[in-house]
C-alpha cells in the first residue's frame, strides 16, 4: 500500500518553488514553456528612471524564484534547465505549494495589486473575506484609506503586500 501511495506522489502534478540563478527568474520561465514545463513568474510592474527616461520595468515578485508545476519524477529534468540552482526542499523533501495560494496569487499580480514587501513574523493577522483573493490570511499595516494585508508564504520566507478595503479582511485571534 505503501509504495503503492509513494508512486502515485511520484506521478501527482503539484506546484513546486524552483530556486534561481540571481537574475535568471524569466529566463527559466522562458525555459520551462519550451519544454512543455507550466511554470509560473509573477510580476509586478515598477517605475524606473534612466538618465533622461523613464520606463515601467516588470520585476519578479519573489526574486530568484519560479513556481513549476510538475510530477515529482519529473524533478530531474527541470533542475537540469539552464539557470535552475535547485527545489526548494522541507526535510529534504520539495515543498508541495498548495494550488489555491498559486491561484489567489495569480489573481493579485493580474489584478496589479500586489507588490513585494519585507517578510513579516508577527502583527495582527487577518482573513480576507471578500474579492478574489478570499480565504488569503496574512499580516496587516494601514496605509491611508486602504489596508495593506502581507501575505507571508511561510515556505520560502518571502512576503507579498496586497492593498484591500478595509470591509475585505477580518481579524484572526
Amino acid at each position: 500500500m505503501e509504495a503503492n501511495s509513494c508512486s502515485q506522489q511520484l506521478l501527482e502534478h503539484n506546484w513546486y518553488v524552483a530556486y534561481t540563478c540571481s537574475r535568471h527568474e524569466k529566463y527559466l520561465a522562458e525555459q520551462c514553456e519550451q519544454r512543455g514545463i507550466t511554470a509560473f513568474l509573477p510580476l509586478y510592474a515598477v517605475q524606473r528612471h534612466w538618465k533622461r527616461r523613464r520606463a515601467e520595468v516588470l520585476l519578479p515578485l519573489f526574486p530568484s524564484y519560479v513556481f513549476v508545476r510538475m510530477a515529482l519524477a519529473e524533478r530531474f529534468r527541470v533542475l537540469a534547465l539552464p539557470g535552475m540552482v535547485s527545489l526548494v526542499c522541507f526535510k529534504g523533501l520539495p515543498a508541495v505549494v498548495p494550488d489555491a495560494q498559486i491561484e489567489a496569487l495569480r489573481k493579485a499580480v493580474n489584478l496589479g495589486r500586489a507588490e513585494p514587501c519585507t517578510y513579516l513574523q508577527s502583527g495582527n493577522r487577518v482573513r480576507v473575506t471578500a474579492g478574489p483573493l478570499v480565504g488569503l490570511e496574512g499580516f496587516v499595516c494601514e496605509v491611508r484609506n486602504n489596508v495593506q494585508v502581507i501575505v507571508s508564504f511561510d515556505w520560502m520566507n518571502r512576503s507579498v503586500s496586497v492593498s484591500l478595503d478595509a470591509t475585505e479582511v477580518e481579524a484572526l485571534r
